[in-house]
């Protein structure tokens, strides 16, 4: 199992996705979004290598049940999870973001 590094950036997407779930559902509905986000982050520390990649050397995996993805991308020993971002937002918006995470790290 490779170590994790969670970018602040990637936090902030998931409590915003959770204010927004809290404020449409209930504080109930943005706790089950974490939670679900969180229990993702083991699996991928896990299996990492086992997902394509889908722009330049970043993978994805869905943050299931919600219409989240989850970018992160390998380096050495360790998985750096970049990015949690709402899949219909604008594709073109995404590979910008992913662009500005890869030279920042």
């Amino acid at each position: 199992m490779k170590q994790l590094r969670i970018l602040p950036e990637a936090w902030e997407d998931a409590d915003e996705a959770a204010t927004w779930y809290d404020k449409k559902g209930g504080r109930e509905l943005g706790d089950r979004f974490l939670a679900a986000f969180r229990a993702q982050l083991p699996e991928i520390a896990r299996f990492a290598g086992t997902y394509p990649k889908v722009y330049k050397e970043f993978s994805r995996v869905f943050a299931k049940p919600s219409p989240y993805a989850i970018y992160f991308r390998i380096h050495q020993d360790w998985v750096m999870v970049a990015l949690l971002w709402h899949t219909a937002r604008n594709p073109e918006d995404l590979r910008t973001t992913l662009t500005e995470c890869d030279l920042g790290d």
